[in-house]
C-alpha cells in the first residue's frame, strides 16, 4: 500500500482524491498512479502559480490519461498545487500573504498561508519522491518561450541527473541555475537529493493546448528515461544556459520593453524603461548579461520589485 499524506493506493491501483492538511484550510486535488510493479517514485506539479493555465492543464491531462498499467513505480500529480491563487486569479502570489509560494520552500510550519502550504507540499509530497517534475507557464502578466530549468548543486551526479532530465521535454532551451531563483521547488528538492526540474511552457495566462501538449509529452518522454513508463526515449537538440539573469523594477509606474521573448541581446543593450504617469522616464534598463530574452512582463503597470525579464545566457 502506498501511502501519500492523507491518501493511499494499493499496487496495480490508481486513486484520485483531495490532501487535506491539518496547518491550511486548502485541500489539493491529487491524483496517485501506483503501478503494477516496483519502480522510482514521482511527483509532478502544475499550478504552483495559480493562473499558469496551461501547466495546470498539461498536468491534468495527463493524471486523467495515465493508468496503473503504464507505470513501473508510482507517480503523483497534484494539478492545482496552489488553489487559493488559481480561483482568485492572482497574478504571481498567494491571496492571503501576498508572497509567491516558488519562493518561499521548503516553507514553515509556523508560517503565512504560502510558506505553511509550501511546509506541506515539501514534507508531504516532495519529501515522498525519488523525481520532481513541476510544470509552469507564463503568468498573466508574462511572455515567455518555452524552457526547462534544473538546480546547480555541489552533487555533480545529481546536478547530471536532473540537466538530463530536464533536455527530454522537446525544449530547445535548457537553464542550469546556480540559485538566481531562491525558494522554488526545484531548488528545494535537489538540496533534499531530489532529481527535480521546472518545465515552463505557455504564456500570459491562456490556455494553449498545443504547449499543454508539449508538456504532456515532454513529461511522459522524462518518465521513459527513468523507467517509470515504456517505450522509446526522443532526443532532441538543446542549447544550455548557465546563466539566467533577471531585471527587476526599482520604480512603480509604467514599463515599456523594447525587446521581444527569444530575441538575442547584447550585454549593456537598451531592454526597456520605466516611466511615470506623465510619460516622463523614470530609469532605463540594459541587459546584464549577453544571450536569448526567455521571459518577459508584458504588464504595463508595474510594481517596484516585480521582475522585468529574464536573459538566459
Amino acid at each position: 500500500m502506498w501511502r501519500f499524506g492523507n491518501l493511499q493506493a494499493a499496487m496495480g491501483e490508481k486513486v484520485k482524491g483531495y490532501l487535506e492538511f491539518s496547518l491550511i484550510e486548502e485541500k489539493l486535488p491529487a491524483f496517485l498512479i501506483n503501478g503494477e510493479t516496483e519502480g522510482p517514485t514521482v511527483l509532478v506539479l502544475g499550478g504552483i502559480h495559480g493562473c499558469e493555465y496551461t501547466s495546470i492543464d498539461a498536468a491534468l491531462e495527463l493524471a486523467r490519461g495515465l493508468e496503473s498499467k503504464d507505470v513501473k513505480g508510482k507517480v503523483a500529480i497534484i494539478p492545482i498545487a496552489n488553489p487559493a491563487a488559481f480561483y482568485a486569479r492572482s497574478i504571481y502570489v498567494h491571496p492571503q500573504d501576498q508572497k509567491n509560494l516558488n519562493r518561499v520552500f521548503p516553507g514553515k510550519i509556523d508560517g503565512t498561508s504560502s510558506e505553511k502550504l509550501a511546509y506541506c507540499l515539501n514534507e508531504t509530497a516532495i519529501g515522498a519522491v525519488d523525481y520532481v517534475i513541476d510544470l509552469h507557464g507564463g503568468d498573466m502578466i508574462e511572455a515567455l518561450v518555452p524552457f526547462t530549468i534544473y538546480q546547480v548543486t555541489e552533487d555533480q551526479n545529481l546536478t547530471e541527473k536532473s540537466r538530463l532530465l530536464a533536455s527530454l521535454f522537446g525544449i530547445e532551451y535548457v537553464v542550469g541555475s546556480a540559485g538566481q531563483v531562491g525558494g522554488s521547488t526545484y531548488s528545494s528538492a535537489a538540496y533534499k537529493g531530489k532529481v527535480a526540474i521546472i518545465a515552463e511552457a505557455g504564456q500570459q495566462g491562456i490556455l494553449d493546448r498545443n504547449q499543454s501538449v508539449l508538456l504532456q509529452e515532454g513529461t511522459k518522454n522524462a518518465l521513459r528515461s527513468i523507467g517509470v513508463m515504456e517505450g522509446e526515449v526522443t532526443n532532441s537538440s538543446t542549447k544550455q544556459l548557465n546563466t539566467f539573469d533577471w531585471s527587476f523594477a526599482n520604480f512603480t509606474g509604467l514599463w515599456y520593453p523594447n525587446v521581444e521573448i527569444g530575441q538575442q541581446v547584447a550585454e549593456g543593450e537598451s531592454i526597456g524603461r520605466i516611466a511615470d504617469e506623465f510619460g516622463e522616464t523614470l530609469k532605463e534598463y540594459f541587459a546584464g548579461t549577453s544571450g536569448v530574452v526567455l521571459f518577459l512582463v508584458t504588464s504595463l503597470a508595474i510594481n517596484v520589485k516585480d521582475p522585468l525579464l529574464a536573459i538566459g545566457n
